[in-house]
């Protein structure tokens, strides 16, 4: 008695060529399938926008017709950064007068700031402390003295604080490093 012997091309479902056209025509219908949903998301063409579009211009522009130059809106990718040397527990505790002395360091670039159109986009502040704790106290307390006594100023930009180190890059306890990302004007 003979073994027999089956040939891949005679149905049998496990052979590789076999398992190949099966991956092939599902890969085909899933790319059909995508090819659909992504033409589904296309607008359909109005013939009459299509023949003006195809339409020649005309040679001569009309003088109405004269490109403004725009700005996109967005933030300045450079800050506006001021170093302040204040009163660490002052800000921290609401001392008026640490409050006054801060708005008093600020106020004359900000009204210049002010005068030529711009408002801040987000502001970060750093608090030069040993602990974190009190340099984010510090930087929270000096974000909201700002944004009270220079509401056009900031708006409703977001603010954040941060602890800095003291004793690195001249930062001591106390200073404040406040950086102001402006609007593009």
């Amino acid at each position: 008695m003979r073994p027999s012997r089956r040939s891949p091309r005679t149905g049998d479902s496990s052979s590789p060529l076999s398992l190949a056209g099966w991956l092939f025509a599902d890969l085909a219908l899933l790319l059909f399938i995508i090819t659909v949903a992504v033409a589904a998301d296309f607008p359909a063409v109005d013939a009459e926008a299509a023949a003006e579009a195809s339409a020649s211009p005309s040679a001569s522009p009309s003088p109405s017709e004269e490109p403004s130059p725009t700005t996109e809106p967005g933030v300045q990718s450079d800050p506006i950064v001021y170093y302040i040397d204040s009163d660490a527990s002052g800000l921290i505790d609401g001392d008026k007068g640490t409050a006054q002395a801060l708005v008093a360091a600020m106020e004359d670039d900000i009204a210049a700031l002010v005068a030529d159109g711009y408002t801040v986009g987000f502001a970060m502040t750093f608090g030069g402390a040993v602990e974190p704790g009190v340099g984010g106290a510090m930087a929270e307390s000096a974000n909201e003295i700002l944004v009270a006594a220079f509401p056009e100023f900031f708006g409703d930009a977001p603010t954040r604080a941060y602890w800095t180190s003291s004793g690195k890059d001249g930062i001591e306890v106390g200073t404040l490093q406040i950086e102001l990302f402006l609007l593009v004007v």
